[in-house]
């Protein structure tokens, strides 16, 4: 893995991390004021949301990065030599499409955002769908790297060329 892709995973780390805290704390506090105080916090469903969505986006880039979606793998591991290298271009290419369809579909939401506040917190949606385009930008960016990575000559001290 370059440098660049451990750092962009090590902050999405970090990220996810600060995230769930804070879900975790818009929670507990929500059930803590509903139960004793017998009230409710106006905020706490509308942040826990919208947090929960950056998660999932964040966390989809992360596992793009390690490969930690689910996948139907019996072919690509069943083939060996040039013909998974086939496979797997095939696969990298179908997840660049599909992920330059979430980014652009993240970018017509950034758009439809900037003209939108939220109901509760009144903060501009544009700050809740921004991170559409930009975890589609990022997993791209694993996506064309695992393809260079894919056609780079690794020698496995034989001799031969390892996929």
């Amino acid at each position: 893995m370059s440098k660049i892709e451990k750092i962009i995973t090590t902050a999405m780390g970090w990220i996810l991390a600060v995230l769930i805290f804070a879900m975790m704390v818009d929670i507990f506090a929500e059930v803590i004021v509903r139960y004793v105080l017998h009230t409710a916090l106006g905020f706490s469903e509308e942040l826990g949301r919208y947090v929960f969505v950056w998660i999932v986006f964040i966390g989809m880039a992360r596992c793009v990065a390690f490969d930690k979606h689910v996948a139907l793998d019996i072919v690509p591991n069943a083939i060996k030599g040039s013909g998974k290298k086939v496979i797997m271009t095939l696969i990298y290419l179908l997840q660049v499409l599909f992920f330059t369809a979430v980014t652009a579909g993240g970018c017509v939401l950034y758009q439809i955002g900037l003209r939108q506040k939220s109901a509760t917190m009144r903060i501009p949606m544009n700050l809740v769908y921004i991170c559409i385009p930009f975890c589609g930008c990022v997993s791209l960016f694993f996506i064309i790297m695992k393809l260079i990575r894919l056609y780079k000559r690794q020698d496995d001290g034989r001799g031969k060329t390892e996929i």
